[in-house]
């Protein structure tokens, strides 16, 4: 299911390089913190904070992009069986969250199972 994922949907798994992206800027956009506990559940905890986000800036491809490579290096690095996401979206405005479109949301249901 892994490389039918990535055939499916290569917009999120093409270009991955991480110095391509910090070049382009992308990751002064938000902060992604795992807490190092597990939970009774063998899941952990990953905390997001948007910072200030202009609606020109942001690319919906890139954040969910970066998203699931900071989820791919977590799953290596602990042993964690599933993660849950606290975000804070204090910092998003309207325009941003628009343009996360319920196709975009489809393709995020279906990597993420």
């Amino acid at each position: 299911m892994y490389y039918t994922v990535r055939n499916l949907i290569p917009e999120f798994f093409e270009n991955r390089d991480p110095v391509i992206l910090q070049k382009q800027q992308v990751f002064k956009h938000f902060h992604v913190v795992p807490l190092p506990v597990l939970l009774d559940d063998f899941t952990q905890i990953i905390n997001t904070q948007f910072l200030g986000v202009e609606d020109g800036q942001f690319d919906t491809i890139k954040f969910i992009k970066i998203g699931i490579m900071v989820g791919e290096l977590i799953f290596r690095s602990t042993n964690a069986l599933g993660f849950q996401m606290v975000m804070d979206l204090k910092n998003i405005s309207l325009g941003v969250i628009m343009k996360i479109t319920p196709a975009i949301l489809k393709k995020i249901q279906v990597v993420i199972t």
